[in-house]
C-alpha cells in the first residue's frame, strides 16, 4: 500500500466519522423536513464574483472535484417579530447563536465581533468534515455571502438570506443557499458515494433554519425546505456529449 494510498484512506475513515456524528444528531434532533432531490444538467454557478483585492487565498468552485452541487434550505414564518434586515443583522452579531454546538464552532478570525462586513473571516471547527476556514465576499442589510478559502473540506460559496414572503403579508421567509464542489477525492467519496456527509450538512443547516423560526417568533408555515440539485461530474468521461 504506498503512502498516498494510506493517505486517502485515514482522511476517508476520518471523515466518515465526522459525517457519521452529524447523521445520527439529525436523527436525534428529528426535525421534519420537505426533502427534494433531482439530477441537472447544469447546477447553478455562485452567485459572487469577488473583486481582484479579494481573491488572495479563495477556493473557488472551480478548483474542486467531483459533481457541483446547489442545495437550499429554506422556512418560512408567519407573524415573523423581526424583519428581514434585522433578522440578517442578528445573525451577523453572532451566527454561533443559530449553529448546533455538537456540530460547529465559528471562530472569528478577522474583522470586529459584533457584526459582519466584506473582509471577514471565520475559522469554522467542525466535527463533520465541513472544517476550513472561509471570507464574507458580500453583505447587505438582508443576505450575506461566505466563499471558501484554501484548506476547507469545500470550494465554493454559501448566501444567507432574510426577505419578505413572496405571497403571505407579514412573514418571513429565510434560505441558505450553497454552491460547492467538494475540495478532493476523499471528501468526494464520503459526501457523494456515501451520502453521510450531505446528512451531517443538512443536520446543520435544518437546526440554524429552526433556530431562526425561534428567534423571529410566530410560527412556522410548513417544514424546512431542502433542495438538492447535483450535476454531473464534468471530469467522469462517461457524461462527455
Amino acid at each position: 500500500m504506498t503512502r498516498r494510498t494510506r493517505a486517502v484512506l485515514i482522511s476517508s475513515a476520518s471523515l466518515t466519522a465526522g459525517a457519521a456524528l452529524g447523521a445520527w444528531l439529525l436523527k436525534r434532533w428529528g426535525y421534519p423536513v420537505r426533502a427534494v432531490e433531482r439530477e441537472v444538467a447544469r447546477a447553478p454557478r455562485p452567485p459572487v464574483t469577488p473583486s481582484a483585492t479579494d481573491t488572495p487565498g479563495l477556493q473557488p468552485e472551480a478548483e474542486g472535484v467531483g459533481p457541483r452541487f446547489h442545495r437550499r434550505y429554506q422556512v418560512d414564518v408567519e407573524h415573523a417579530t423581526k424583519s428581514p434586515a434585522e433578522l440578517v443583522a442578528c445573525i451577523g452579531a453572532d451566527i454561533q447563536a443559530y449553529v448546533p454546538d455538537e456540530i460547529a464552532v465559528f471562530k472569528k478570525s478577522k474583522g470586529a465581533e459584533g457584526a459582519l462586513a466584506v473582509g471577514d473571516e471565520y475559522d469554522i471547527q467542525i466535527r463533520s468534515p465541513w472544517d476550513g476556514p472561509v471570507r464574507v465576499v458580500e453583505a447587505a442589510p438582508t443576505r450575506f455571502t461566505l466563499a471558501t478559502l484554501q484548506g476547507h473540506m469545500e470550494a465554493g460559496q454559501i448566501r444567507f438570506q432574510a426577505a419578505e414572503h413572496p405571497a403571505a403579508p407579514g412573514a418571513l421567509r429565510f434560505s441558505i443557499e450553497s454552491w460547492a464542489r467538494s475540495r478532493d477525492g476523499a471528501v468526494d467519496f464520503v459526501y457523494d458515494e456515501l451520502g453521510l456527509a450531505k446528512k451531517a450538512q443538512q443536520a446543520m443547516w435544518t437546526f440554524f433554519c429552526e433556530r431562526v423560526a425561534d428567534d423571529c417568533g410566530g410560527q412556522k408555515m410548513a417544514e424546512v425546505q431542502v433542495l438538492t440539485e447535483r450535476e454531473a461530474d464534468p471530469d467522469d468521461p462517461e457524461d462527455d456529449g
